[in-house]
């Protein structure tokens, strides 16, 4: 078990998903967990439901693709508990389009959110890391950063930037006792995976075909990963990117079903 008795945490994209595992497994360890998310009915309940449980949450509505409304929540959190320790960069979307036909908005829209969000976050609380002595930043990368396939070309590119932005921002800020580090999860067992593969759009034998563990990870061995590198148990690790992914990133992987 990791203690984080104290410690404030703030966990964009944490209402639901991944995210939600990991605000839930923060707060379980005993830090403050401000979740930081667009969708405010899934944001209360989870932030309900952490209280009920003995946590300490609470939630901030925000559009992370605005750099202004990310400056102003970090400055507000900081202001309202006094520091900030912990922070997790995990909001993200895939926009599933062929590369030959996605659209600049969609582009535009993906690489704010999955990208420039984590950098102006990182930069904010960095800036209040310095000053307290030091901080933590871990972000959500994926197995996509490494491990390609069709329809996902500009998501691949945003997690494989995060991967060189977690190496860039630890080599600058370890000097301050920063660290920033990534989790690249693989293949989740989500409610979007059950859906697919019960619809035939996802097809399960293949994935395990290249996955040698043989099975889908659950969300909670995410949200270990990610609180153990939030922890002082992981106080020699900085600028590097964990994969979480059974081997995964060591294999291969299936094209897409309906590549043409």
């Amino acid at each position: 078990m990791y203690k984080l008795d104290g410690r404030i945490a703030i966990v964009t994209g944490g209402a639901r998903g991944l995210g939600q595992a990991m605000a839930e497994r923060l707060g379980k360890e005993g830090a403050t967990v401000i979740i930081a998310d667009i969708d405010t009915a899934s944001m209360e309940k989870t932030v309900a439901a952490m209280n009920a449980a003995g946590s300490k949450a609470e939630g901030y509505q925000i559009d992370l693709t605005k750099t202004s409304e990310i400056d102003a929540m970090i400055d507000k959190v900081a202001a309202d508990h006094g520091r900030i320790d912990i922070l997790i960069n995990n909001a993200g979307i895939n926009i599933r389009q062929w590369a030959t036909e996605y659209k600049e908005e969609d582009y535009d829209f993906l690489m704010a959110l999955n990208l420039k969000s984590y950098y102006f976050a990182s930069r904010a609380a960095a800036r209040y890391f310095k000053k307290q002595g030091g901080g933590v930043i871990v972000c959500t990368s994926s197995g996509n950063s490494e491990r390609f396939t069709t329809k996902r070309t500009p998501y691949c590119i945003s997690k494989a930037a995060v991967n060189g932005l977690v190496a860039a921002l630890g080599n600058e800020l370890g000097r301050f006792n920063i660290r920033v580090n990534a989790v690249a999860p693989g293949y989740i067992y989500t409610d979007m995976v059950r859906q697919g593969i019960a619809e035939g759009i996802i097809d399960e034998k293949a994935i395990m075909s290249v996955l040698p563990n043989k099975r889908f990870l659950e969300a909670s061995e995410i949200a270990n990963a990610v609180v153990f590198l939030a922890s002082d148990e992981a106080s020699g690790i900085n600028a590097q990117t964990l994969f979480v992914d059974g081997g995964w990133n060591k294999n291969g992987l299936p094209e897409a079903k309906d590549y043409k």
